[in-house]
C-alpha cells in the first residue's frame, strides 16, 4: 500500500513536469473561440446593462439596447435614462443626452472614450495585437479573459471579458480606465446577423439641441460627465 502510494505521487509529480502549460493553453483556445464567433458575424444585437464608478463614487445604472453592424456601425439606443442615445455611422460617433441636451461628436478613426474596447465587434478582431499580458481566469461558472492596454495611447489599463465557455459568447465587459475609473457592461439577449435597417445608425440631432463642434475623443467627460 505504502510502495502504491510513492509511485501515485511520483506519477503525479511526473505529470506535472512534463505536462504542457493548461494555463496557456486555455487562454489561447478561449481567444480563439472568440474571435472565431465575432469575426463571422455581419451584425450583432442585444441588451446592456452599463454601471459607471469613479473614485469610489457610482452612478446610477443605465440599461439599453445596443445594435451593431459592419462595418463601423453602431447603436447605443437607452431606454433608462429615455431618450439618450449614441450613434456611429462607421465615420463619426456622436451622442445626446437629453439632460444637457447637448451633442458631442468625434471621428470614430480617433475615438479614444470607453467605448473603444467594444470596437473590436466592428471588424476583424484581433485580441492578441489589441492587448498585451492576455490571461485567464474564472468566476461564475464563467471565463474571464483579462488584457492590458498596450501603451499611453489607451485610455484604458485593463480589460476583462466575461466569456461563456459553451459558446465564447461575451456576457460582460469591464473596463478600467488609467484614471482608475471603471465601465462595466452585462449583455443579454444577444441575436447574431440581425437584419438591421441602415437607417438604425443616421443621426439627427434633436431640435434645439446644442452641438459641440467634432472633438479628438470624449475621454475628458466619458458617457456625458462622472
Amino acid at each position: 500500500m505504502f510502495r502504491s502510494m510513492i509511485v501515485f505521487c511520483l506519477f503525479l509529480v511526473l505529470a506535472a513536469t512534463f505536462a504542457p502549460p493548461l494555463r496557456a493553453q486555455s487562454v489561447g483556445k478561449v481567444v480563439d473561440g472568440v474571435e472565431r464567433r465575432y469575426n463571422a458575424l455581419s451584425a450583432l444585437q442585444m441588451g446592456f446593462e452599463q454601471s459607471m464608478e469613479y473614485a469610489g463614487r457610482k452612478r446610477n445604472l443605465e440599461a439599453g439596447t445596443l445594435y451593431l453592424l459592419r462595418p463601423g456601425k453602431m447603436r447605443w439606443e437607452y431606454s433608462d435614462p429615455a431618450g439618450k442615445i449614441a450613434i456611429s455611422d462607421g465615420k463619426i460617433f456622436r451622442q445626446y443626452n437629453p439632460n444637457s441636451n447637448q451633442v458631442r461628436q468625434v471621428a470614430l478613426a480617433s475615438m479614444t472614450d470607453l467605448r473603444a474596447p467594444l470596437s473590436f465587434l466592428l471588424g476583424r478582431m484581433r485580441l492578441r495585437r489589441m492587448f498585451r499580458n492576455l490571461r485567464l481566469e474564472s468566476a461564475d461558472g464563467m471565463h474571464v479573459l483579462i488584457g492590458e492596454g498596450r501603451g499611453g495611447q489607451d485610455f484604458y489599463s485593463r480589460v476583462e471579458f466575461d466569456v461563456d465557455p459553451a459558446d465564447y459568447s461575451i456576457t460582460g465587459v469591464r473596463i478600467v480606465g488609467r484614471d482608475e475609473s471603471i465601465n462595466g457592461y452585462r449583455f443579454s439577449g444577444e441575436e447574431t446577423n440581425p437584419t438591421l435597417s441602415a437607417s438604425l445608425f443616421e443621426f439627427e440631432a434633436p431640435a434645439g439641441a446644442e452641438v459641440v463642434p467634432l472633438t479628438r475623443s470624449f475621454r475628458e467627460v466619458p458617457f456625458e460627465g462622472r
